[in-house]
């Protein structure tokens, strides 16, 4: 059972003013000028017979701390929750703590070398892990000591933020709710945790892991796994999210720096800006108007994420158009045509996309980046006699048929099927495997 019920065996001397006044004298003498923004420190009364420390916390332009907590390293002492919640918060999760450098790396080595069991990794440039491991090690059955014995120091350090936990865990898997250690090895990052932070992730990383185990073959980057993270936000099905994934997993695997993944993330944002950029996308076409929520509460539905249309309508609306001219040189130009019933395009421009997207109600918009990188293609059907209104959506992916389907994800009708596989077998598209009934295609398992 896991921090259940557990009442401390040992308790450190009391914390004295004197001790207080010695330990702000020592932040002072480490940033003398608070005004230059240093607020957390922590300052080590000692690492031998245990690591004694006091983490303080000044606010702006302020010489007295308005937070003094002391964290001792001891068998047999467990910190108060709260006190644990400022650790994780203010220590192993702040890149600005202030602290002794030196003495950490004495730590290290002291600790390393007395408990080789406990699998301490050096974590360079994130010292304040080291601290975090060793006090859960020196726990019983915690989640934190589970996890950093397993290797998962990541996982470990984030654990703190999951949206449930099993007290009865006695393994890995148990804490993540069936995740295979397999999988959990390969997310064992920073954005990892993130992504399993979460009871609605974790049941689709499940799902991944049983219909696409080699996603999970070998480590993940941070970028890696925040793609997967946006997939699924996008409500692409589990098939989708696999099959996009595979396909940009070499090109994410460079990207190591959070701005290199701007075009990944949108930031939300609230109140009047947002009124004003629903206003500015309502301007750009009539559809947006009609079919895009009048308010920024619904944003985000069951059905799409809106708040991506202010990223690729209005702050990179030329980027985004350039990606997709670029993307569509190196496309089949003979895949499109035109009869006297039908015609069959590529998007043109980003609004084109989104417009359809919008229209449709479908999870089109999570397949943007994909379209640019020529990982899969999208088709636009249209009426002959209404060209400019969204009908059917088409994907083919490797020359092969994947998709196509009305508003809704609606199946086709009889006769726009026949004409969809007359139309694959003039450009040598194959569609044996597409059955055209959503409730097998879609393999939403």
């Amino acid at each position: 059972m896991l921090e259940f019920g557990y009442v401390n065996t040992w308790e450190p001397e009391e914390l004295t003013d004197d001790i207080v006044d010695k330990c702000i004298a020592e932040c002072i003498h480490m940033a003398p000028d608070m005004s230059l923004g240093y607020q957390d420190f922590l300052i080590f009364l000692q690492i031998e017979p245990y690591i004694d420390t006091v983490y303080l916390h000044f606010p702006n332009f302020s010489r007295k701390p308005d937070v003094c907590i002391r964290f001792p390293f001891h068998e047999g002492h467990m910190w108060p929750y709260e006190h644990r919640r400022v650790f994780d918060t203010g220590c192993v999760n702040n890149a600005n703590i202030m602290y002794s450098h030196e003495t950490i790396r004495r730590i290290y080595a002291l600790y390393s070398d007395k408990y080789p069991g406990w699998h301490m990794p050096a974590y360079h440039n994130e010292d304040m892990k080291i601290l975090d491991h060793i006090y859960n090690c020196l726990q019983t059955n915690t989640v934190k000591e589970i996890l950093y014995k397993a290797n998962l120091d990541h996982l470990a350090a984030y654990s703190g933020y999951m949206d449930e936990l099993n007290l009865l865990a006695g393994k890995p898997s148990d804490i993540y709710e069936g995740i295979s250690m397999r999988t959990l090895k390969a997310l064992n990052t920073h954005e990892g945790a993130i992504l399993l932070s979460a009871h609605s992730y974790r049941k689709r990383v499940i799902k991944l892991q049983t219909s696409f185990p080699d996603m999970f073959s070998e480590k993940l980057n941070d970028a890696q796994c925040h793609y997967i993270r946006d997939l699924i936000d996008n409500r692409l099905t589990i098939s989708e999210i696999g099959r996009l994934y595979m396909s940009a997993r070499k090109r994410l695997f460079m990207v190591w720096h959070e701005n290199q993944y701007k075009r990944f993330i949108y930031a939300e944002t609230r109140g009047r800006k947002i009124l004003e950029q629903i206003e500015a996308v309502n301007r750009i076409d009539p559809i947006y108007e009609k079919y895009l929520p009048k308010y920024s509460e619904g944003l985000v539905s069951d059905q799409f994420n809106y708040r991506q249309l202010f990223v690729y309508l209005l702050s990179e609306r030329d980027k985004y158009d350039r990606a997709i001219r670029v993307s569509n040189r190196k496309r089949c130009y003979e895949w499109q045509e035109r009869d006297d019933e039908y015609v069959i395009r590529y998007p043109q421009t980003v609004n084109d996309f989104c417009r359809e997207a919008v229209y449709m109600r479908n999870c089109l918009s999570g397949y943007l980046d994909a379209i640019i990188n020529n990982d899969t293609t999208i088709l636009f059907m249209r009426r002959a006699d209404d060209v400019n209104k969204p009908f059917i959506t088409i994907e083919v992916y490797r020359n092969r048929l994947v998709q196509a389907y009305h508003r809704f994800n609606e199946d086709c009708e009889n006769e726009e099927v026949f004409w969809i596989r007359a139309y694959c077998d003039r450009h040598g598209i194959n569609h044996t495997g597409y059955r055209f009934a959503r409730e097998y295609d879609l393999d939403d398992i």
